[in-house]
């Protein structure tokens, strides 16, 4: 679990698919299997640690993921953006997707318990990585803006060139919560709904932004290390001996050590100034769903999650909190979070795993 490692409030205060063309295989595996694998069973855009995880939700998602091209605007990059998701299991019956969103340098992996469970509950779902994280092609020189807008700009292609331009239900979690209210706002006919876990919204722009290289470098090298990195796996979770083990921190910062590209993306996202929403929360118009875990350490629930409700209006938006939960309810609850979703968008729910 790596979404946490944003600013806290401790520290701030408010202010049917298109078939692709050149798709990698699907690879099936047994979910109840907690063997390590060979690299040969993972996709090969994966990095060689894939071997080390030992956490058979991981594994089963880490089998299905594939890399799809999505072209982008040239604002964004010079051409195709090879893009890793896994979901899609239940397309091509005229429901409507869901498109899980990951926190701040993290990847798609984060979803690896909600999403099956999602599945089961017959949606058609996907978890997708945002760009310039997880394993979303971030080649040095390919990708010019790794900033919100390009952020915005890769989700929108995703949704149209994947999606067939269906609209959408947006699942953010933490500042994958900014990436889902951004889209919703600039292009509202392209979202359905709006679940929101944990969000960051009314916690602004981004670590080390406008700050001499020399010293971003080092801000970025200690986001890579494992004590950060065990740290912030530590204080996510309300259970930390249960869900924050080191197999946690280990798939957690998988994306950082996939070649090319990880560092020049951060930088990218710090000198771009992150995100500034808190003015404009109140104007989104999709009916919105929000989560919240009572334990949450990194995001104070008593701090924002009402606020989101009075900004959002009561006629519009749902708060409900997950107990014995903090800030990752995907990970920590993620059979009563995917219950909450699918009953909130209608469908059935799953039944327990």
């Amino acid at each position: 679990a790596s979404a946490f490692l944003a600013p806290t409030p401790h520290t701030l205060r408010p202010s049917h698919p298109r078939p692709a063309l050149s798709c990698a295989p699907r690879e099936r595996s047994n979910p109840l299997s907690s063997l390590r694998l060979s690299s040969a069973s993972f996709p090969s855009f994966l990095p060689k640690e894939m071997e080390d995880v030992e956490d058979p939700d991981c594994i089963s998602m880490a089998q299905r993921l594939v890399r799809v091209p999505v072209q982008v605007s040239d604002s964004t990059a010079g051409g195709e953006l090879l893009t890793s998701y896994a979901g899609g299991a239940a397309a091509g019956d005229g429901k409507t997707p869901i498109v899980c969103l990951h926190g701040f340098d993290s990847s798609c992996l984060e979803f690896r318990r909600l999403l099956p469970k999602l599945e089961a509950g017959g949606a058609e779902a996907y978890a997708l990585d945002v760009l310039g994280w997880g394993f979303t092609q971030r080649d040095e020189g390919l990708v010019s803006d790794f900033g919100v807008d390009g952020k915005r700009d890769h989700l929108k292609c995703f949704i149209e060139q994947v999606l067939g331009g269906r609209r959408a239900v947006l699942v953010g979690a933490s500042l994958g919560g900014c990436v889902a209210i951004d889209l919703a706002l600039q292009y509202p006919d392209l979202v359905e709904k709006l679940v929101l876990l944990d969000p960051q919204g009314y916690v602004e722009g981004a670590p080390m932004g406008g700050q001499p290289k020399f010293l971003q470098d080092i801000g970025i090298g200690v986001l890579k290390s494992k004590p950060l990195r065990m740290f912030a796996n530590k204080i996510a979770y309300a259970d930390p001996e249960r869900f924050g083990t080191e197999d946690a921190m280990r798939i957690g910062r998988l994306h950082c050590l996939s070649p090319s590209g990880w560092e020049e993306a951060m930088r990218g996202y710090m000198d771009g100034g992150g995100y500034k929403l808190s003015e404009s929360i109140v104007k989104v118009p999709q009916s919105t769903l929000i989560l919240w875990g009572d334990q949450d350490k990194i995001l104070d629930p008593e701090l924002y999650a009402d606020r989101f409700v009075q900004d959002l209006g009561s006629d519009k938006a749902r708060l409900e909190m997950v107990s014995n939960c903090g800030h990752v309810p995907h990970l920590e609850q993620s059979q009563e979070t995917a219950d909450k979703i699918l009953a909130f968008l209608g469908a059935r729910a799953s039944a327990p795993a």
